[in-house]
């Protein structure tokens, strides 16, 4: 390798290497072990998070008046209702977590929406809406709930 083949590569990996610190020094302190101004950020994301999607959690159970009385209605139950609201909440991307009971018709989903309303309507457009009974719940997150809780015990702690 001759000397001006050597100097191009040092200059280009000395450019790389600055390039790199330029990038990682600014978010250091935010991710790095410090960790506090890393909280704020992340609690900051979750309470932004929050005001845009309330979380409901929603049960739901297969009626026993629905239940099919031949193979051809259990396919046709299946196939037609069942399977496609469960490939709908598995693609649905305002369904953040859930499944079904082991070897049940019966299960749960956590929702992000901005009103039950719009779980409602989530719901009642599932193809199995009218075969299943539906339960929705208003959810707090953990770090609401926590400052909730927190002021409680300011509260107390002021009235000694």
């Amino acid at each position: 390798m001759t000397l001006f083949r050597k100097s191009i590569a040092v200059v280009l990996t000395g450019s790389l290497l600055f390039i790199a610190i330029a990038v990682a020094l600014p978010l250091l302190p935010v991710y790095g072990e410090g960790g506090a101004r890393r909280d704020v950020v992340l609690h900051e994301r979750e309470r932004n998070a929050m005001l845009m999607d309330m979380l409901y959690l929603v049960e739901f159970e297969a009626t026993q008046s629905e239940a099919p009385t031949s193979r051809e209605q259990t396919i046709e139950l299946l196939d037609k209702l069942v399977i496609p609201t469960l490939e709908s909440l598995g693609k649905d991307g305002k369904v953040r977590a859930g499944g079904i009971a082991d070897g049940t018709l019966a299960g749960a989903f956590v929702v992000g929406a901005k009103s039950k309303d719009e779980v409602t309507e989530l719901v009642r457009a599932l193809p199995a809406w009218g075969i299943m009974q539906w339960k929705v719940t208003p959810l707090e997150t953990f770090a609401h709930r926590a400052d909730i809780e927190k002021k409680v015990v300011q509260g107390l702690r002021t009235q000694k």
